[in-house]
């Protein structure tokens, strides 16, 4: 993947922490940053975190990025190095999948609407030595969960069955660990989250 990142010559042209004005109610968007041309502006309004991942049309990743803000972010990329075709954007925050068709003909990049999918996330909250696990409804069946800590040692690794409750609260007052990472899986779907203690 990292050969896919190098031969791609995304420039990012600005990069302004400022109070933009929100376009829609949409936490990330995305606009042709100018007519008749191949430049893409990615407006956040008050994301904090979120992934960026391009893909061109056999699926492929040819550029990913996370991106962290403090407050409304807008940056712009010259997508004019790829060739013309159609490609998929999709740009995933705590909250939400945004996704969209991109296509580059020979003069400019014509985005379609975007499909916007909320995502339910398992929780992860610190209180004193007690971390707390909220599956949130995220989880159907049998759920595993694993912890590793900073070093990727296994730490813990527990199947429940469907009828455990979707609150778990593990004690962290014995551990030398500077951070733990949860691994959860349920029925094809994982999620991982890490948390400095």
């Amino acid at each position: 993947m990292m050969k896919n990142l190098l031969k791609l010559s995304l420039v990012v042209l600005a990069v302004l922490t400022a109070n933009f004005a929100k376009a829609d109610d949409s936490e990330l968007l995305v606009k042709v940053a100018k007519e008749n041309s191949k430049w893409v502006s990615f407006i956040t309004a008050d994301v904090k975190e979120f992934d960026v991942v391009l893909y061109n049309a056999d699926g492929d990743v040819i550029y990913e990025d996370h991106i962290k803000t403090v407050g409304n972010k807008f940056q712009t990329y010259d997508l004019s190095s790829l060739p013309e075709g159609a490609y998929m954007l999709k740009m995933e925050s705590d909250a939400k999948l945004v996704a969209y068709q991109i296509k580059i003909n020979a003069f400019n990049a014509v985005l379609s609407q975007p499909t916007v999918t909320e995502i339910k996330r398992p929780k992860l909250t610190k209180e004193k030595e007690m971390l707390t696990l909220d599956l949130n409804g995220t989880c159907k069946g049998e759920v595993a969960i694993t912890i590793y800590n900073e070093y990727n040692e296994k730490l813990h690794d527990d199947v429940y069955s469907s009828d455990a409750k979707t609150i778990k609260k593990f004690d962290v007052s014995r551990t030398t660990s500077k951070e733990l990472t949860f691994v959860i899986s349920s029925k094809g779907q994982e999620f991982s989250e890490t948390i400095k203690l």
